[in-house]
């Protein structure tokens, strides 16, 4: 399992699942996954100026919403 504070792997991990996506995803959606892909570059910014004791507090907190509300938890 990685450290839910590497940026470096969630940078990979992010990269590979925007491009699974962009596999299956409609013409007609591209500028929606634009927005993604833009959203995502400016969270991996400020993820790597932010303190890891503080992304790993933000990923507990959001795997802890994410199994209370039944959605799949990535690890």
């Amino acid at each position: 399992m990685r450290a839910k504070s590497d940026v470096d792997l969630i940078t990979a991990d992010l990269v590979q699942a925007i491009q699974d996506i962009r596999q299956h995803i409609e013409p007609g959606a591209q500028d929606s996954l634009a927005h993604v892909e833009t959203f995502c570059a400016i969270a991996l910014r400020v993820m790597r100026k932010t303190n890891p004791s503080k992304l790993r507090d933000a990923a507990m907190a959001e795997e802890i919403k994410a199994r209370i509300d039944g959605r799949e938890v990535m690890e």
